[in-house]
């Protein structure tokens, strides 16, 4: 029990501030366009990101938004397709060309930063 009667209405009142923040209505809306981001591994040397992502989109017959490169010959980019089955097939379509993809794999995972080092962090 509370000793002060204060305390009560304070702890029901947090209580039912948190219960409304929980809600459904909390939740972040879907994507305005879907997607899937995906791995791509290049057979040769491109001059840059801009480039891969040009002749992926032509390639794969859909947009594709967010290159960026990761290493030589690996970039990450988003192509942004109707449905899971439409990039499954750009994806297949990007394969099929093996003088421009090595391979090609769908990224489902959320990548977490690294901890900055504590000198870093000065």
């Amino acid at each position: 029990m509370c000793s002060r009667p204060w305390q009560g209405w304070m702890v029901s009142l947090t209580l039912a501030l948190l219960a409304a923040c929980a809600g459904p209505d909390a939740k972040t809306p879907p994507p305005a366009e879907p997607y899937q981001r995906v791995l791509l591994y290049t057979a040769g040397e491109w001059p840059g990101a801009a480039e891969v992502a040009d002749r992926a989109a032509r390639l794969a017959g859909v947009p594709v938004r967010e290159a960026m490169q990761l290493a030589p010959h690996r970039y990450r980019m988003s192509l942004l397709c109707a449905d899971a089955d439409a990039c499954r097939a750009a994806m297949a379509r990007i394969r099929a060309d093996r003088t421009f993809a090595v391979g090609i794999d769908a990224e489902g995972r959320v990548q977490i930063p690294a901890k900055p080092s504590r000198d870093a962090s000065r």
